[in-house]
């Protein structure tokens, strides 16, 4: 009986997050499973659009994934309804005190938090009242500068200037290539890591045993 309801929960809590990522608008799985195998120009190399995708979600919010949607189906969704997705809290701000500086409840906060009513940006704000040295610290501080790089990459995706496609002159990538990055890109580093432990492991094990039937078969001689 106590499984049946932990099932039940796990039943409730995974169709909360389906119903919670259906309502913010973006392009179905089905098309992101499309579109992530677009070839575009990201970090001076031709790549999927996954891999720009997964670099961005990671970079803004910290995770892959956002309410049940892949990183692709968050970058189509900012390049499309960014009205929409400006009041998502998705921006990771890590520094308590520049949060505390920016009145920020939690660890993440909405674009649209960082813009004033009058469209000022809150950044440029800070330490106002600071002498103009210690000001210019506070501003160009790691955790002020971090959060500054996250918005202008969402500015440049919302003025489609952060997806590059893949000119004629640039050599495109095999399928298979697309299809192992993108595989690279959804095995978490750690599964990664273990395969990798496994397959020493698996080598030294054979040697281990080839070189006792060798041995063994010298003994009997």
């Amino acid at each position: 009986m106590q499984h049946f309801k932990y099932l039940l929960l796990w039943l409730l809590l995974m169709a909360t997050a389906t119903i919670s990522a259906r309502s913010i608008p973006t392009i179905n799985a089905e098309r992101a499973h499309e579109e992530a195998r677009q070839q575009v120009v990201w970090r001076d190399r031709v790549c999927p659009l996954a891999t720009l995708a997964n670099d961005f979600l990671e970079s803004i919010y910290g995770k892959t994934s956002y309410k049940g949607l892949s990183s692709v189906q968050v970058l189509y969704g900012w390049h499309l309804r960014p009205d929409v997705w400006k009041d998502e809290p998705m921006i990771l701000v890590s520094d308590p005190n520049l949060r505390k500086q920016l009145g920020i409840e939690g660890e993440y906060a909405k674009f649209s938090e960082l813009f004033d009513d009058t469209l000022g940006y809150r950044l440029n704000s800070l330490g106002a009242d600071l002498p103009e040295k210690m000001r210019q610290m506070v501003r160009e501080s790691a955790p002020a500068v971090e959060l500054d790089e996250k918005v202008g990459m969402i500015i440049l995706l919302t003025q489609g200037k952060l997806i590059t496609p893949r000119p004629e002159t640039m050599e495109p990538l095999s399928p298979w290539r697309v299809e192992a990055e993108i595989l690279y890109n959804d095995v978490p580093f750690y599964m990664i890591l273990l395969f990798i432990g496994l397959f020493v492991l698996i080598i030294l094990i054979c040697r281990f045993f080839r070189k006792r039937g060798v041995m063994g078969r010298k003994s009997i001689w």
